[in-house]
C-alpha cells in the first residue's frame, strides 16, 4: 500500500519557518546554531524596545482614560508576547527536543493512504486558520507603521509623527533622530507581529496534528480484531496478531499522552497569560471602537483589527485544546467498538485482549487536556467564558467613560 510522510505539508512548513525566524527551531549544524542564536538575540532586543516604548507611553497616559484605552491593547500584546518568548527561552532546550521529537516521530513518519486522508484534512484546517492569523497580524503591524505617513500628509517637516509616542528628551522630529526612532519602532512592531503569529500557530498546528494522531489511533483500535474471520477464530496466530496490534495501540496511546503532557507543561502559563490578556484586549479595543466617532478612521480601524486579533488568537488556542480533549476521550469508544466479542472467552489471548481493552478504556476516559495555568481546561467553554467576562468589563469601562464626560 502506498505510504508517505506529512513533513512537506504547507502548514507544517509555515510553522517551521516561523519558529526558525524567532530562533526556536532545532538545528544540527554549528553554523545554523550561530544564526539561530543571533536571530533569537535580535528578537529579544526588539521585543524589549517595544516594551520600553509602550510601557513609557502607558505610564505618561495614566489618568487619561481615552489615551490609556488606546495604548492598552498594544501594551498588553507586547507583554503577552514577551511572556511567551521568555517562557520559550527559559525552556529552549525542551522546545528544541520537542520540535525534533515531533518532526521525527510524527511528521517524517510514513503513513498509509487512509491515514494520510486524516492528516491532509488537518493540513487544510491548520493552513486556513494560520493564514488568517498571519495576515491579520501583519495588517495590524503595517497599519501602525502607515498611520504616521498618512497623518503627516499636508503637514510641514516639524510635525513628523512616529508610529508610537516617545517621551524622551530628544528632537525626534529632526534628522537623524526621526529615522532612527522610526526604524527601531518598525523593527519592534514587526517582531511583536511575528511572535504573535509564531507561538499561536505552533500550538495550533501541533495540537491539530496531534488530534489527527488520536483519530488514526482510533481507527487502528477499531480494526485491531479485524484479522479474525469466524471460521478461523480459533487460529492461534490470528489471535496473537490481534493482541500484538492492541499492544502497539496502547504504546502509541501512552506516547501521545506523554507528548501532550510536554506541551501542557510548556504552554499552560502561556495560555493563562493569553486568556487574561484577551479579556483586557477585547474590553479596551471595543471601548475604542465605540469612541471611533471622535477619532480618525485609521485609528478606529486599528481598534477593530485589535479586537478581532484578540478574538481569533484566543479562539485558536481554545479550539485546538478542545479538539484534543474530545479525540483523546474517543479512544475509549474506539476500544469498545473493536471486535473483542468475537474472541474465545476461555482462550489465553482472548482474555488478554479483553483485559487490555478494559484498561485502555478506563484510561481514555481521562482526557488529555491543556490548561490555563494548571487551573482549568482550555476549551471552547473557556472561550465563551472569557468573551462574556470581557463584555462585562467593557460595560463597566463604558459606564466610567460616560460618567467622566
Amino acid at each position: 500500500m502506498k505510504s508517505s510522510s506529512v513533513e512537506n505539508h504547507s502548514s507544517i512548513k509555515m510553522t517551521r519557518f516561523y519558529m526558525q525566524v524567532v530562533g526556536m527551531w532545532y538545528v544540527e549544524k554549528k553554523r545554523d546554531r550561530i544564526i539561530s542564536n543571533i536571530v533569537l538575540v535580535y528578537t529579544v532586543l526588539t521585543m524589549l524596545v517595544a516594551l520600553v516604548v509602550m510601557g513609557t507611553d502607558f505610564y505618561y497616559s495614566w489618568g487619561d482614560l481615552h489615551a490609556m484605552t488606546y495604548n492598552a491593547p498594544c501594551t498588553i500584546t507586547v507583554m503577552i508576547e514577551l511572556l511567551k518568548l521568555f517562557i520559550f527561552l527559559y525552556n529552549r532546550k525542551k522546545v528544541m527536543r520537542l520540535n525534533e521529537f515531533t518532526e521525527n516521530t510524527f511528521w517524517k513518519k510514513k503513513y498509509e493512504l487512509i491515514d494520510l486522508t486524516i492528516l491532509n484534512e488537518c493540513n487544510e484546517r491548520t493552513m486556513r486558520m494560520n493564514v488568517i492569523l498571519a495576515t491579520l497580524m501583519q495588517i495590524i503591524a503595517w497599519h501602525y507603521l502607515s498611520i504616521p505617513m498618512v497623518e503627516s500628509l499636508g503637514k510641514d517637516h516639524s510635525e513628523r509623527i512616529l508610529p508610537f509616542r516617545l517621551w524622551f528628551n530628544l528632537p525626534f522630529t529632526e534628522t537623524p533622530y526621526y529615522e532612527v526612532a522610526f526604524g527601531l519602532q518598525a523593527a519592534a512592531t514587526l517582531s511583536v507581529s511575528i511572535c504573535s503569529t509564531t507561538f499561536t500557530s505552533f500550538l495550533f498546528t501541533v495540537c491539530v496534528y496531534a488530534t489527527g494522531q488520536f483519530k488514526i489511533l482510533q481507527r487502528r483500535m477499531e480494526k485491531s480484531c479485524s484479522t479474525y474471520i469466524k471460521n478461523i477464530i480459533k487460529d492461534y496466530d490470528h489471535q496473537l496478531t490481534s493482541y500484538n496490534e492492541l499492544k502497539s495501540c496502547i504504546k502509541q496511546h501512552q506516547l501521545l499522552i506523554n507528548y501532550m503532557d510536554e506541551i501542557e507543561n510548556l504552554y499552560c502559563y502561556i495560555m493563562m497569560g493569553q486568556g487574561l490578556g484577551a479579556v483586557l484586549q477585547i474590553c479596551f479595543s471595543g471601548f475604542q471602537v465605540i469612541l471611533g466617532a471622535e477619532e480618525s478612521i485609521l485609528r478606529t480601524a486599528l481598534s477593530i483589527e485589535f479586537f478581532w486579533g484578540a478574538v481569533i488568537m484566543l479562539y485558536l488556542f481554545c479550539w485546538a485544546c478542545h479538539d484534543i480533549a474530545l479525540e483523546s476521550t474517543a479512544i475509549a469508544e474506539a476500544a469498545y467498538r473493536a471486535s473483542w466479542y468475537d474472541l474465545p472467552y476461555h482462550n489465553r489471548w482472548g482474555k488478554a485482549f479483553r483485559m487490555a481493552s478494559q484498561f485502555i478504556t478506563v484510561r481514555a476516559r481521562k482526557p488529555c487536556i491543556l490548561t490555563v495555568g494548571k487551573f482549568t481546561p482550555m476549551t471552547l467553554e473557556t472561550f465563551t467564558s472569557i468573551f462574556s467576562t470581557s463584555l462585562s468589563y467593557f460595560s463597566i469601562l463604558r459606564q466610567m467613560g460616560e460618567d467622566a464626560n
